[in-house]
């Protein structure tokens, strides 16, 4: 392991941002195509055993969560990207409110898809959070709007939900989103941001 993170750190961040990109797209394709849909937690508990492409069943590789939890993944052969960093970390709000649903309501304690990232936001905050910054939450917040609109518009994921209520969480994540990127707000120091 640590000769593979010398040899990263001898990449730009771009060429090792598209390597973890690459790895997670792997990831979200096996997912998609190789693993039964039945490996999905929360549509299993929720709607039984079905296959990928049966009416009212997500396309995997396009739902937001299944991304999160490939990126969560790729993170951990870099953990010091600020791109993939940033974008994991507003997962912390539709995954953090999912899980909770899970736990609390469903009583599903093992959504792997679900609960990795939250942990590797909680190893964002506590270990590298230098590495979170409030310049990229307007990139990233339009690209989860952009993402959750187009997917469930175009009946690649979500879809199967109650426009009203698909509208109502959408708005709950977004003034979320908003106030979570106040959190990782640069401090000045000496009249200079740090």
């Amino acid at each position: 392991m640590a000769k593979s993170k010398f040899i990263l750190n001898d990449l730009s961040l771009i060429t090792i941002t598209l390597i973890q990109i690459l790895i997670a797209t792997i990831i979200s394709l096996a997912f998609q195509f190789l693993f039964p849909f039945s490996w999905q937690p929360l549509d299993r508990f929720l709607y039984g055993i079905k296959q990928h492409g049966d009416p009212g069943t997500n396309l995997v590789f396009f739902t937001i969560s299944q991304w999160y939890f490939s990126l969560s993944l790729a993170c951990l052969i870099f953990r010091d990207n600020p791109y993939i960093n940033n974008f994991l970390i507003y997962s912390i709000v539709p995954l953090g409110i999912i899980v909770f649903y899970e736990f609390f309501f469903l009583y599903l304690y093992y959504d792997y898809i679900h609960i990795t990232p939250i942990f590797i936001d909680i190893y964002l905050i506590w270990k590298k959070r230098e590495t979170l910054s409030q310049k990229f939450a307007f990139s990233i917040i339009t690209i989860n709007i952009s993402w959750l609109i187009s997917v469930y518009f175009l009946k690649l994921a979500y879809y199967s939900e109650e426009l009203p209520i698909y509208i109502r969480n959408f708005l709950i994540y977004v003034v979320l989103w908003i106030i979570l990127s106040f959190v990782f707000k640069s401090k000045r120091k000496n009249g200079l941001n740090s």
